[in-house]
């Protein structure tokens, strides 16, 4: 690696997770617009984008100074703050469906917080949600204890969907849809598929989640809600409101009214520079040229990718929704997740490998999710396309008898 990465591994020795990590990725030092930097100031074009909340690069300077202007005033954590209701502001602009928001100190405390809702407001216990969205903690009571039952149904397919609903629809209190179904990469549900599953539940008198951690306002101002054409009763929003600044959020529909929490149900109030981060992003992204340009960019990598697929004649499938993406290794197309599981993971591993030898972080799973964020110029991309160019060609030439 280098000499200060050697030092600081010897130093490591209490820290087998961070030594562990340390071996397919970089331990980084800094970071800056699309780039990250390691210990020994080698960069790298970042396309793992903090698991989608780098939506406008790192370090960005219109957030850091939102960021610095609150930790000048010190107010620290447990205080609820104005800039609580500036995002609330911020945040009906966006998305004006939604009528009363609670914000949680991360994206999985609000997903939490929205079952829990739900559990409570309906009386039953299972949660339905589709097999190649993100895994959903069943949850817990005030007091620790496990409680509720996520119940996973077969995905991709709307008529199997519906069925599965239907058949549990007495012990449901709701069903969670992650419209871009990121488990597996990115395998995204048709819009019509979304909107038969929404109007079943609709029929059921059954409460629809949107899982929007990943596709809130990556896709679009209104996330996956607006792309896809339907309206949920709640979604949870983190990951790009946060711009790498940890925060959740949950939106309840206007037919709800003001919701509050339970007496036993505790929301810590995000720290205010998470909050004034997120406000700080959505002023972004009230730029039409921001998603225009996140959009061509991913657009350029995209297609980049193809075309070098086809001149190394290697089948590699390039799923994308906007600036989300996900590539398959040794098939040429995928829309589900069998078709995924049939993917090459060690050709994968293969290709991440031989890309951070040539300065480019890819997820490191295969099946992982990429993302480019507005920080990519179009230079950026083509760096990235050669060093694709380098990767394969080093494999065609080990592959050769």
């Amino acid at each position: 690696m280098g000499q200060r990465f050697d030092e600081l591994m010897s130093r490591a020795a209490t820290l087998p997770v961070l030594r562990a990590g340390a071996v397919d990725s970089v331990v980084a030092k800094k970071a800056q617009g699309p780039r990250v930097y390691d210990l020994d100031n080698v960069g790298f074009i970042d396309f793992v984008g903090g698991g989608g909340s780098s939506v406008l690069g790192f370090a960005n300077q219109f957030v850091l100074d939102a960021v610095k202007k609150v930790l000048d005033s010190g107010v620290p954590v447990g205080f609820h703050v104005p800039q609580e209701v500036d995002l609330a502001d911020s945040l009906g602009q966006f998305l004006p469906w939604v009528e009363t928001w609670w914000f949680c100190r991360n994206q999985d405390e609000a997903m939490s917080a929205a079952l829990s809702w739900a559990r409570r407001s309906s009386g039953k216990e299972v949660i339905i949600a589709l097999s190649g969205g993100a895994r959903l903690s069943p949850g817990s009571d005030a007091g620790g204890e496990a409680r509720g039952v996520v119940r996973e149904i077969a995905s991709w397919n709307a008529g199997r969907i519906i069925a599965g609903i239907g058949e549990a629809a007495d012990e449901v209190a709701a069903v969670v849809i992650e419209p871009l179904m990121t488990r597996l990469g990115l395998i995204p549900l048709e819009p019509a598929t979304v909107a038969a599953v929404v109007g079943c539940c609709r029929e059921l008198g059954l409460t629809v989640i949107f899982d929007e951690r990943v596709s809130g306002f990556r896709l679009a101002r209104g996330g996956a809600a607006s792309s896809f054409g339907a309206s949920p009763d709640l979604a949870v929003y983190g990951g790009a409101l946060g711009g790498g600044f940890p925060i959740g959020a949950v939106g309840f529909a206007a037919r709800f009214g003001s919701v509050e929490p339970a007496n036993d149900q505790t929301l810590a109030t995000p720290h205010s520079v998470s909050l004034a981060a997120a406000d700080a992003v959505l002023s972004i992204l009230k730029n039409d040229a921001t998603y225009a340009r996140l959009d061509e960019r991913s657009a350029q990598l995209a297609d980049g990718i193809r075309n070098l697929a086809d001149r190394f004649n290697r089948s590699i499938a390039v799923n994308r929704a906007g600036s989300v993406f996900a590539l398959y290794l040794g098939v040429d197309s995928v829309a589900s997740g069998t078709v995924a599981r049939r993917a090459d993971a060690e050709a994968y591993r293969r290709l991440a490998a031989g890309l951070r030898d040539e300065g480019v972080l890819l997820p490191t799973v295969p099946g992982g999710t990429g993302f480019v964020s507005s920080a990519h110029g179009t230079k950026d991309i083509e760096e990235t396309l050669g060093a694709f160019e380098r990767a394969l060609t080093k494999i065609q030439r080990e592959d050769r008898p």
